[in-house]
């Protein structure tokens, strides 16, 4: 009986130790500069720029240098995403792929983890697998417009 018990125990912290939930890191996203298809054109983050949309921060980037004086209109290529004002890992998190004369494409299962916030920039990394022509992850450091 006791060799039954030992047994028993050994399984249930095996069990409890390989269930533990590090999947709720931001570790699985690549530190590298974002990068990756939208709609099928190669894409690597130079500028964007967020800025308070309601209780959140809508986060814009796009393949060419901008900053808070662009116009997120003019966006030819975008990854776009809305996140919670503080630092954490959020999943299940819409990322939209945009591009110019195209309908954009909502990935709602991306991973977006935001590293750092201050009055004048935000740091985030994103993981958005939906397709081989739609997919981008990395990291990348925006204005914060106010």
């Amino acid at each position: 009986m006791k060799t039954y018990f030992k047994i028993s125990l050994t399984l249930l912290i095996s069990l409890m130790i390989s269930c533990s939930d590090d999947d709720n890191s931001g570790d699985n996203i690549s530190n590298q500069i974002l990068q990756g298809q939208v709609f099928g054109n190669d894409f690597t983050a130079l500028g964007g720029k967020a800025f308070d949309s309601g209780e959140d921060i809508s986060v814009n980037i796009t393949n060419i240098v901008a900053d808070c004086e662009s116009s997120v209109l003019d966006y030819d290529l975008e990854i776009s995403t809305y996140v919670t004002p503080e630092v954490g890992v959020y999943e299940g998190i819409n990322v939209v792929f945009n591009k110019e004369g195209e309908a954009p494409y909502n990935y709602l299962d991306a991973t977006v983890e935001v590293t750092s916030l201050t009055e004048t920039e935000i740091t985030v990394k994103i993981k958005a697998d939906s397709s081989s022509d739609k997919t981008v992850e990395g990291t990348f450091t925006v204005p914060y417009c106010q």
